[in-house]
């Protein structure tokens, strides 16, 4: 059993740390495991009571259908078109606010916002902070991004379709991710013909052949490059998931529904394809091939080592042993890749793991358990460029994880080395103190606080307490120091 500041530090490790008045958990990693059954619905929670946000812009809502998506793409894109053509005749003032009110504003910026807002709220007041940890690791692990391609309406429902696999299998919610329309046009997959289909003969399509989601699909999302697979490998992946994109409404053409993750057999490569030494095509039809080869990836050893490696990586220790990659990697196998029985070795590892095995907090988890450990209400102010307050959104930008515009597809770093340089350390600090306010306004409670989470013998505690004594020390400075200090921002 552990003792309260064991479990503490092992809240702070797994979620985001104990709320005030939130009780001890008894047992700490059944606590933990119990939350990996089943996703909690995401909601605008203002506090841990179930109360949600007010504030909250006149007919927000969270699109979850691909039916939505599609829409909305669509919308985005006709947005953007009429933009384009009704600025040409204002002046620039005039075309810039344009642009902002019709562009800018509702999908450069409330897009965002709100999913941030949502996810900040399932974090710091959601009933499973756990769940909502291993749930970043996988929109981590599946990233997407805007990135050229205007996909803003996309990467929140997208995200949000991750944590309902969750309870799953591993091969479905590669299947489902590799397939879903973020990730068919952030990669490219949408614009991607077989050199020998149906419409390269006709001669129809300027689209070409693309290898970036048939190299992913590999590199990050299954094997890893420690499989030794080769290009050619790349190649016949790729050429695999040629026909795979999206249905969604067009401009000036009748485009009938379903809408969604769809397979064009007109742009499929025909001839078969072998991955890995294995051959698909020829027997099944071809929108088959893609299925099977995402199968086979998702239960091949050299995926449940990789996939295994990032979760000890991300929850552990940046350095974890053969022996801890060995155990949960035969969990994986001998599960099927069953999801919530991989969380849950995961969890009891941690558990078991040396004390002296720290994690270094990266900006989002530090963010959110700033909010959780001190009871701050989260900020709830919409993304209008005239109106002053922190918003979410920016403020992980600032920070320098932009959640929704990842810069590379092998998403944030799981290493403490990335986070740990000067530049990094000083946004904390500086966001440390622009926080600390707010905290000083609720009244001195920051020794209830660093009590809870490190006890009166910790070196945090008893700096702090020394620092009392000094008359140039303010509460706002203390605060600053205590969220930026080595206990706080190492789990």
């Amino acid at each position: 059993m552990m003792d309260t500041l064991a479990t503490a530090r092992f809240v702070r490790q797994l979620g985001f740390g104990l709320a005030p008045n939130e009780p001890n958990p008894q047992d700490p990693v059944h606590w933990a495991q119990d939350q990996m059954n089943q996703a909690p619905d995401v909601q605008f929670f203002a506090d841990r009571q179930g109360n949600l946000m007010q504030g909250l812009p006149k007919g927000l809502k969270l699109l979850t259908t691909q039916a939505e998506v599609a829409e909305a793409l669509f919308q985005h894109d006709q947005a953007r078109l009429l933009s384009n053509e009704k600025t040409k005749a204002l002046l620039p003032s005039e075309a810039e606010q344009f642009r902002y009110e019709h562009v800018n504003y509702p999908y450069w910026r409330l897009e965002p916002w709100k999913e941030i807002l949502a996810r900040g709220a399932m974090a710091v007041n959601g009933p499973a902070p756990v769940f909502e940890r291993f749930w970043h690791f996988w929109t981590n692990h599946f990233t997407v991004s805007p990135a050229v391609n205007n996909i803003n309406t996309a990467i929140g429902p997208y995200m949000r379709m991750l944590r309902g696999c969750m309870s799953g299998h591993f091969a479905d919610m590669l299947q489902e991710a590799v397939t879903h329309p973020a990730m068919v046009l952030y990669l490219d997959n949408a614009k991607s013909i077989g050199p020998n289909s149906p419409a390269r003969a006709k001669g129809k399509l300027k689209e070409s052949f693309n290898e970036n989601l048939g190299r992913e699909l590999l590199e990050l999302f299954t094997l890893s490059p420690a499989s030794g697979y080769t290009q050619n490998d790349v190649i016949a992946a790729a050429m695999i998931l040629t026909g795979w994109g999206l249905k969604r409404p067009q401009r000036n053409q009748s485009v009938t529904g379903p809408y969604g993750s769809h397979f064009d057999d007109n742009k499929h490569e025909p001839s078969p394809q072998t991955v890995m030494g294995q051959q698909y095509g020829g027997a099944y039809a071809n929108r088959e091939k893609l299925l099977r080869l995402m199968d086979d990836l998702a239960h091949h050893p050299a995926t449940a080592r990789h996939i295994s490696t990032k979760l000890a990586t991300a929850f552990i220790t940046d350095t974890p042993s053969a022996e801890l990659i060995n155990r949960l990697s035969v969990v994986f196998q001998k599960s099927d890749g069953h999801l919530p029985t991989i969380h849950k070795a995961v969890i009891a590892e941690a558990a078991s793991a040396s004390a002296t095995l720290h994690k270094f907090s990266n900006p989002e988890t530090w963010l959110w358990t700033i909010y959780r450990v001190t009871g701050a209400a989260l900020p709830v102010v919409p993304p209008q460029k005239d109106v002053k307050g922190e918003k979410l959104h920016e403020l992980l930008s600032e920070l320098g994880q932009a959640i929704h515009n990842c810069p590379q597809p092998n998403g944030w770093s799981l290493y403490d080395r990335d986070w740990l340089s000067k530049e990094m350390l000083d946004r904390r600090i500086r966001y440390a103190f622009q926080f600390a306010p707010r905290l000083v306004s609720q009244g001195d409670q920051l020794d209830e606080v660093v009590l809870r989470q490190h006890g009166e013998q910790s070196a945090i505690f008893k700096t702090l307490k020394q620092a009392r004594r000094m008359p140039d020390q303010s509460l706002r400075s203390l605060w600053a120091v205590y969220l930026t200090s080595p206990a706080f921002l190492w789990g």
